[in-house]
Parts: structure tokens; C-alpha cells; sequence
């Protein structure tokens, strides 16, 4: 993201939520447009420069998932979140088809936390010390959209993550100067939020119950494939970990309990 303003398209067909929504999102110091249509929404889109796009599931001219498909279609990049009344597996599973955050009207609060970590992106650091692989992984998360620092050492992981905050780490397990648990091990301490991977080229039941112990993820290098589509479902892991963060904190909800009701309204 650049130094401007970000700009978060809402929309909604019940005004109330709407306007309370917008000035809440506003007080955030984000630029807001807002729209009752899906249709409005689309022009809305074609015409100005937009970071977000807030849909409701239920709008009179579409359904919410289908405004979002045909903005993702005009705007590859453009980063989306349904907001619905009552939730379904179904539902979830749809929004994640769509790479599109999802939240529940009656819990406002996961929506917060979201919207506040929003103006950061999510940071990836990726550590191996084969350089090919390293270059064909990094390339393949900046085109999800993600900031990515590399590193082809144990000791430049950890200098990196001492000066930069980290989302997620992936960590090869045969590293030139240490031994890829012990990294995560150190990763995790150095920030205990990380999310983190472990790859390797032959794995074993022991390595996966180490992995298991860490709370860590552990894919073998010649199945990338299961890599590639667990990748896909990154941003949801941290949309989850942001909101489960604002619900323990509490997350700045001092306006929520009004636009939660007047969203069911």
C-alpha cells in the first residue's frame, strides 16, 4: 500500500448500517463511498481507485458473492469482504472460493480487527538456501499479494525478523547454519503471533509430530502441490488470526454493539 488514504467501498441496502458503518470506518481515517445497489457498487469501482469493497450478502438488484466476482474481475487486486446476517459452512467455503474475508453481522468485532490491520500487508518470510527455489517461492507469494523478505540462512531469518514484523514464515529444514526446528523455534520466540511452515525434501512421522509440537504447518518439497493450494488459504488463516485477536483484546469496539444492531434491523 502507498502512503494515501485507503479507500473502502460499503455497501449495504439498509441506510442505517450504512451510515453508521461509513462514519465508524471514516473515524478509522480511511476514505469511504457507499452504495445500496450492486449495481451502484460496480460503477462506484469503475470510477475511483479501490483498496477495500465491504459487500453485504443480501443487496435488491444481486447477490453479494456475485458483485464481488465481478470486481475481482475488473480489479484483480482489489481485496473483499462479505459481511452477512446468519453465516453457513456453505457460505464460508464460497467466500474462500472468491479469496474474500467473511463475517457475520451479529459479531462486528472480527470485522474490527481486520479492518485494522488492513493498511499493513501481511508479511511472508521465506528461508532457504537453495536460491532457485527461494526466488520461485517468493515470486509465488508476491502474486498473492503479500510483502516478502528472503533469506538463504538460519542467522538472516532472524535478523529480519528482529527489525520487521512477520505474518507467516516458511523455513526450509536443512538450512547451512542451523536446523530448520530450531529456527522456528527461535522465530516464534522472537514473535510468538508468527504463523509458521516447515518444508523438506524427505519428511517422516517424527519430523511431523516435531512440527505438530510447534503449532507449525510441515509440507515435503516434492509434493508442492499441497503447498501451492495451502498458500491460497493463507489469507484466511490471518483474516481468522487478526479476529481472534480483536475479540481477546476487546479491539476498540466501543461503536460496535450500535451498528450490531442496527444491522439486524
Amino acid at each position: 500500500m502507498s502512503d494515501k488514504k485507503i479507500t473502502v467501498l460499503l455497501v449495504d441496502d439498509k441506510a442505517e448500517f450504512l451510515e453508521t458503518l461509513a462514519e465508524r470506518v471514516r473515524l478509522k481515517g480511511f476514505n469511504t463511498l457507499e452504495a445500496a445497489t450492486g449495481a451502484e457498487a460496480v460503477r462506484l469501482a469503475a470510477e475511483n481507485d479501490i483498496d477495500l469493497a465491504v459487500i453485504d450478502l443480501k443487496l435488491p438488484d444481486m447477490d453479494g458473492l456475485d458483485v464481488i466476482t465481478r470486481l475481482k474481475r475488473d480489479k484483480p487486486g482489489l481485496e473483499t469482504l462479505l459481511l452477512t446476517g446468519y453465516g453457513s459452512d456453505k457460505l464460508r467455503e464460497a467466500s474462500d472460493a472468491l479469496n474474500t474475508a467473511y463475517f457475520e453481522k451479529q459479531d462486528m468485532s472480527g470485522f474490527w480487527a481486520f479492518l485494522a490491520g488492513f493498511s499493513r500487508r501481511p508479511a511472508f518470510l521465506v528461508v532457504d538456501d537453495e536460491e532457485a527455489f527461494l526466488d520461485t517461492v517468493a515470486q509465488r507469494v508476491l502474486l498473492k499479494g503479500f510483502e516478502v523478505f528472503t533469506a538463504s540462512s538460519g542467522a538472516e531469518a532472524l535478523e529480519i525478523a528482529a527489525r520487521e514484523k512477520i505474518d507467516f514464515a516458511v523455513v526450509d529444514l536443512k538450512l547451512g547454519d542451523m536446523d530448520g526446528l530450531d529456527l522456528i523455534t527461535r522465530l516464534k520466540r522472537e514473535q510468538p503471533g508468527m504463523q509458521t511452515m516447515l518444508l523438506t525434501a524427505f519428511g517422516s512421522d517424527k519430523l511431523r509430530e516435531a512440527t505438530m509440537a510447534l503449532n507449525t504447518e510441515y509440507f515435503e518439497k516434492q509434493s508442492m502441490g499441497s503447498f501451492w493450494a495451502f498458500l491460497k488459504r493463507v489469507p484466511r488463516r490471518i483474516e481468522d488470526a487478526m479476529a481472534a485477536a480483536g475479540m481477546a483484546t476487546g479491539g476498540d469496539l466501543d461503536n460496535a454493539e450500535a451498528i450490531d444492531k442496527s444491522s439486524r434491523k
